[in-house]
């Protein structure tokens, strides 16, 4: 198969998921995954990315869950107490038993034209590293609501404290694959204006 076909099929076939193995992930895949994020163009390179990886029995984990859960229950708005308790349990558990978590951050920029670009930049990054990681048979679900809005974030994971949680990455080998089916996508000429 030709180079550009292998990238286009990679590109359309991937997908964010959360139905992982417990199956762990190797120290040398991970960090294989985070060397493909720093390949992303970023203007003036300010290489703005940073990345928090968290094994599966690291105490972060538990204590971060711990807050994720604390945060449902606090700022969820539904007004049935008993869903918000079965959704704060699950936030909690989908943390905990998710085989890595690896939070992204981006560098706060010296004007908001910087940051914008930083932002962008790192964007990027976690599409690299969502194609490799796909690649090689593991899935990555993009988070940017619950696990980023804790307050202290960026204290508890000891990044500079103006960083900006580009998302919270849930990692692990797929149960299967072949069964997640292509989303539907608008054709891109309905998303351009030829001049």
């Amino acid at each position: 198969m030709n180079a550009h076909r292998d990238v286009e099929n990679l590109i359309k076939s991937r997908r964010d998921t959360k139905n992982f193995l417990s199956r762990r992930i190797s120290k040398k895949n991970i960090s294989k995954i985070l060397e493909m994020g720093v390949w992303s163009p970023n203007h003036r390179m300010t290489e703005p990315w940073m990345f928090v990886p968290i094994a599966k029995d690291s105490p972060a984990r538990k204590n971060i869950a711990r807050e994720i859960k604390n945060y449902v229950l606090k700022n969820s708005k539904n007004s049935n107490n008993e869903t918000i308790a079965q959704s704060a349990k699950i936030s909690k558990e989908d943390f905990e038993k998710c085989p890595y978590i690896v939070y992204v951050f981006s560098k706060k920029g010296r004007n908001e034209e910087e940051t914008l670009e930083n932002y962008a930049s790192t964007s990027i990054s976690v599409q690299n590293m969502s194609l490799y990681a796909w690649s090689i048979g593991i899935g990555i679900h993009w988070s940017t609501g619950k696990p980023c809005k804790l307050q202290g974030l960026c204290s508890k994971l000891k990044v500079e404290e103006d960083s900006i949680p580009v998302g919270c990455l849930y990692m692990g080998y797929m149960k299967a694959k072949n069964r997640l089916k292509p989303k539907p996508r608008a054709s891109h000429e309905a998303k351009t204006i030829w001049l």
